[in-house]
């Protein structure tokens, strides 16, 4: 009971656009503050805590007994105590994002005096054009995309800003990640993550991929919302395989911005990303009802093993990707890797 309550309040509390009123997960007790600190680490998990906090203001201010069942005596008390331990939490969330942001606008402005094919994707981009700001999308780090025979000049850029390359260890040489990272002056590591394809495995790479070329170069379109669904797909797909409500979420918020379905079906194709679009865009239309997400996918047309995968990447084992029964999901995560390595680009 307690994991489908956990599952139905961060599935109600995580839009960004208010609270998703298709799910009505039962009420706490007043006596229940282990449970809705387990909500606030959830989120978190999932990175969908800045939403979760904003929503859940919203409805302790709405209907206070929806959430935690009692008298007004009994649960004043733990609903300040929530909403406090709640806002120092997403008060965290943004100091983070406000200065990755702020380091990478500087990385960005030393790209463009260099002159080099390198751009931003991912979180400070995603939250800034698709969230509505910085204070609505959690990410941990930088990441950049860069044309391959540009790499080592942005390696020389990101080294003049401070930044020190990290060597991948032997298993990973042949992934099409970096990183690199500096101290910051608050503490802890800033990290930087350099992508040649936003496909990293070698054995998907062969059936996904998306380069510069594909998603940012002008002759495939440039930057667009339908670049950015397919990137936000072959994300969550290859790299996470939806482990993450974030990813969901991404092609919800992408969705709400409009985004050309031809021109989707388009990148998509070229991209071997058919199968992670309509993936993320299912999930967006079952979780939260997205007539635009539901439009898309319907406008993408058929997908090779749309049946099975429906099956394997579930909304609720979605979900539960961060609960303490999260093993029990990891064979049907494994085929649904399968399902990648079997379709995309002609092998």
């Amino acid at each position: 009971m307690s994991e489908s309550r956990i599952s139905g309040w961060l599935a109600r509390l995580s839009d960004p656009g208010g609270l998703n009123r298709r799910s009505s997960p039962p009420a706490f007790d007043a006596g229940d503050e282990a449970q809705w600190l387990r909500l606030l680490d959830e989120a978190g998990s999932h990175n969908v805590r800045p939403a979760v906090v904003r929503n859940l203001g919203v409805e302790l201010r709405e209907s206070p007994g929806s959430f935690i069942r009692g008298t007004d005596a009994e649960t004043a008390g733990p609903i300040r105590a929530l909403m406090a331990s709640a806002n120092d939490l997403r008060l965290q969330d943004v100091s983070r994002a406000v200065l990755l942001a702020s380091v990478a606008r500087q990385i960005l402005q030393a790209i463009d005096r260099a002159g080099l094919p390198a751009t931003l994707v991912k979180g400070v981009d995603f939250a800034e054009k698709a969230y509505g700001g910085l204070h609505m999308r959690s990410f941990s780090d930088i990441d950049l995309l860069v044309r391959p025979e540009a790499e080592a000049d942005l390696g020389e850029v990101l080294r003049a800003l401070g930044l020190e390359a990290h060597e991948p260890p032997g298993k990973r040489i042949d992934y099409t990640e970096r990183q690199w990272t500096r101290s910051h002056q608050h503490g802890g590591l800033l990290l930087v993550e350099v992508h040649t394809d936003v496909v990293h495995a070698p054995e998907l790479r062969a059936r996904q991929t998306l380069t510069y070329d594909l998603y940012a170069d002008p002759a495939a379109g440039g930057i667009t919302p339908a670049g950015r669904m397919v990137l936000a797909g072959l994300h969550g797909a290859t790299s996470h395989l939806f482990g993450r409500l974030q990813y969901v979420v991404d092609g919800l918020m992408i969705a709400r911005m409009g985004v050309d379905a031809d021109e989707l079906r388009v990148r998509a194709e070229r991209s071997g990303a058919l199968l992670p679009v309509a993936t993320m865009l299912r999930l967006a239309a079952e979780l939260y009802g997205c007539g635009s997400s539901r439009g898309l996918l319907d406008a993408l047309g058929p997908v090779a093993w749309a049946r099975l995968e429906r099956r394997l990447i579930s909304a609720p084992m979605v979900m539960s990707a961060k609960s303490v029964h999260r093993w029990r999901l990891l064979p049907q995560r494994y085929l649904y890797r399968r399902l990648l390595r079997m379709t995309g680009l002609p092998s």
